[in-house]
């Protein structure tokens, strides 16, 4: 009380007002102080708490239609191969996973998310990102026409701002690798990142003179490196769902929620 009394004397002093008015003046000037100081330690919290963002509890399976997506659901879920068919309605639940044969090796229950992989879905997938702890991106080691697609969903997934922001770890997954004439591991990744360089190249034109850096994937000056240029972190497996062969997948399952 002492501070504003003298507070007070001050503002009647060089105002020339009463003490009453004095008195009314210096409660207004405190109270609009405590508002401003309100405000500031709002917009300061509320960048704190961006800037402190987590990612979500869910393990994400994205890829094109006929990769193995809902196999791959379905033999974690059940533990048994299933015939399916595409559909436009993700597939999703949480249960407990088995990694492997030893019985300490269960994970969960998780939430596992089977995303569908039509193109006119591409948009609400990469917003699923958010809800994420991890992606499975299946890829059909027997397609290399599906590649372009594939590699055409990474750039929009490298640059879309949840990924930015999060650095979401993705496990790509050859899958069919059983099949005589599946790709190589090797080729998948070298094909995929020739795609992904020619779209680098081609939209930096587009985009020459305007920002790009929400938009613009890799190093300047260098081409682009999959496992080293990705803002998240990446790995590659070959699996085979038809013959049980998912160590890779499991064991990136209990990185990510052991």
């Amino acid at each position: 009380m002492d501070y504003v009394r003298k507070a007070s004397g001050a503002l009647e002093a060089s105002l020339g007002v009463g003490s009453s008015t004095a008195s009314v003046l210096t409660f207004l000037l405190i109270l609009i102080s405590i508002y401003v100081t309100l405000q500031i330690f709002q917009v300061v919290s509320g960048s704190g708490t961006r800037s402190r963002r987590s990612r979500g509890n869910a393990a994400l399976i994205l890829g094109p239609c006929g990769s193995g997506k809902t196999s791959v659901f379905f033999r974690l879920r059940d533990g048994e191969e299933v015939q399916t068919v595409s559909s436009l309605a993700p597939a999703r639940d949480s249960f407990e996973i088995k990694a492997g044969e030893a019985a300490d090796q269960k994970l969960g229950p998780l939430e596992v998310v089977d995303f569908p992989g039509h193109l006119r879905m591409r948009g609400k997938a990469n917003d699923m990102v958010k809800e994420a702890r991890c992606i499975i991106y299946l890829v059909d080691a027997e397609d290399k026409p599906k590649l372009k697609d594939v590699a055409e969903h990474f750039y929009e997934l490298f640059t879309h701002p949840d990924v930015l922001e999060l650095h979401t770890p993705m496990l790509v997954a050859c899958n069919k690798s059983d099949l005589t004439s599946a790709r190589t591991e090797k080729f998948i990744v070298e094909e995929i990142e020739r795609e992904i360089e020619q779209m680098r190249v081609s939209r930096a034109a587009t985009l020459e003179g305007q920002d790009q850096a929400d938009s613009y994937l890799g190093v300047d000056g260098e081409k682009f490196k999959l496992l080293e240029h990705a803002p998240c972190p990446i790995q590659t497996c070959r699996i085979s769902v038809k013959k049980n062969q998912l160590d890779p997948l499991y064991d990136f399952l209990l990185q990510q929620f052991a």
